[in-house]
């Protein structure tokens, strides 16, 4: 007979949203179980995105070394090994994760008194959960289960040996050419990493363009820094069969508006996206979105899917599950997306937050546009960086900030000076009046700002 225990809180998954769920319940006084069938710590530091940052760090490393002349230093002899390059990604990844089935998060657990149980999870009822031979009833439950891939419904896919994202960042072997079906971040990263490295890329995206979310002159700029690294680029492409062409060769029937072209590599990506991976819980999930006493978290709720709302999100489903189960008055906590920054690691970065010149132009009628060509920075003269964007976008009467759009280096952590100045309700002229140390990107802000220009088309 199996058995079975009774915790305050259950919380599924150990990923961001999951781990912050936990240690948000405990802080609360809760008696936590953790449910985790695979790697503690979720997909981010063992799969994506700490193993992806130090791939594209190491193309970044040897993309400089190919262009150290300009400072009048040699490295005739640059080179690359592909199984060292990948053990770097391997010991960033034990850096974090402490190795093993996650050694480091083993020990959070242990220091937190947590219950950790090892398996897939299928609901029972509404309250009650089976892991392998063992039930468990919690008084309230986190789904923290993250996603999974969406795999397009391509004739003949699943006959030849495709790569998911996952494949692509651990492969072995350097394939001499690949195409990634897809053209979102995930995409353009690894289009990036490979490109860097010599292999011959080919995006194939169903949109009309490459990060396709993002503010349509940043997209532009983004498919242009592809190009610049090799990369073709076909937007607007649908595949519409996949073929093994023999002799390790691969073959794609991709229609480009009316017309079709074949195209031939050695290896097959895909990177379609993501949707919530909540399909093998043996419940409906509207009916569990229904109970009072279920919590949703991260990827599983179907909103923005980024590490950092998932800590976000998973800390708050934490506090009220422990709040809820432990019967304890006072108000629930509220997630708060409305300033949300994003960031995708190509060469040069792309970072946004808030709204898009032509969000803003479609809500208010006209918009605030403050731009700055980042290649006259002084520190971008110094570095040799070349050409980047810094995109202000601030409503047309108040001239508050309502959206920053980078494509320059260091973008990832410039875009927090705005967003904070959103979240804030800063006007742009602030921003503009606002000393920045010379020489550093940051100044890029400040003249964008200087530059704002009311647009009305």
């Amino acid at each position: 007979m199996a058995k079975q225990s009774l915790f305050d809180v259950i919380v599924i998954g150990s990923g961001s949203a999951g781990f912050s769920a936990v240690e948000a319940a405990v802080a609360q006084g809760a008696k936590v179980c953790l449910i985790e069938k695979g790697k503690l710590g979720g997909e981010c530091p063992n799969d994506a995105c700490i193993p992806s940052k130090a791939l594209l760090r190491a193309a970044s490393v040897y993309r400089t070394l190919g262009g150290v002349r300009e400072f009048g230093i040699d490295a005739s002899g640059r080179g690359f090994d592909w199984k060292k390059v990948q053990a770097y990604r391997e010991r960033v990844v034990t850096a974090i994760t402490g190795g093993g089935e996650g050694e480091r998060y083993l020990q959070v657990l242990k220091r937190l008194k947590v219950t950790l149980k090892r398996g897939e999870a299928r609901f029972i009822d509404a309250r009650t959960l089976e892991v392998g031979d063992e039930k468990v009833e919690g008084k309230a439950i986190v789904v923290a289960t993250g996603t999974v891939d969406f795999i397009p419904p391509i004739d003949g896919l699943h006959d030849v040996r495709f790569w998911g994202w996952k494949e692509a960042l651990t492969a072995s072997r350097q394939p001499k050419s690949i195409a990634i079906i897809g053209g979102g971040p995930v995409a353009c990263e690894i289009a990036t990493f490979y490109a860097s490295f010599g292999t011959r890329v080919v995006i194939l995206q169903s949109a009309s363009a490459v990060l396709h979310r993002e503010d349509e002159e940043i997209s532009g700029r983004a498919k242009g820094a592809l190009e610049a690294l090799g990369v073709e680029v076909v937007v607007s492409a649908q595949v519409l069969s996949c073929v093994n062409g023999g002799m390790g060769a691969m073959g794609l029937n991709v229609k480009i508006g009316k017309e079709e072209q074949m195209f031939a590599v050695e290896s097959v990506v895909v990177a379609a996206g993501k949707q919530s991976n909540v399909a093998r819980l043996g419940f409906d999930q509207k009916e569990l979105g229904r109970q009072s006493h279920v919590f949703f978290a991260g990827d599983a709720d179907g909103g923005l899917m980024f590490t950092h709302t998932a800590h976000h999100e998973g800390w708050i489903a934490g506090h009220n599950a422990a709040t809820h189960a432990l019967k304890r008055r006072g108000t629930k906590l509220k997630r708060d997306e409305r300033v949300v920054p994003r960031v995708t690691f190509i060469e040069p970065e792309v970072a946004s937050v808030g709204m898009t010149q032509a969000e803003v132009k479609k809500k208010f009628g006209k918009v605030l546009v403050g731009r700055y060509e980042t290649l006259w920075l002084g520190r971008s003269v110094t570095d040799h960086a070349g050409s980047g964007l810094v995109k202000l976008v601030a409503h047309p009467k108040t001239r508050k900030l309502l959206g920053a759009h980078l494509i320059c280096p260091h973008a990832g952590e410039l875009i927090h000076e705005a967003a904070l100045a959103i979240s804030l309700g800063a006007t742009i002229d602030k921003i503009a009046g606002m000393i920045h140390a010379f020489p550093t990107y940051s100044e890029g802000l400040k003249a964008a700002s200087s530059s704002a220009v009311l647009l009305s088309v």
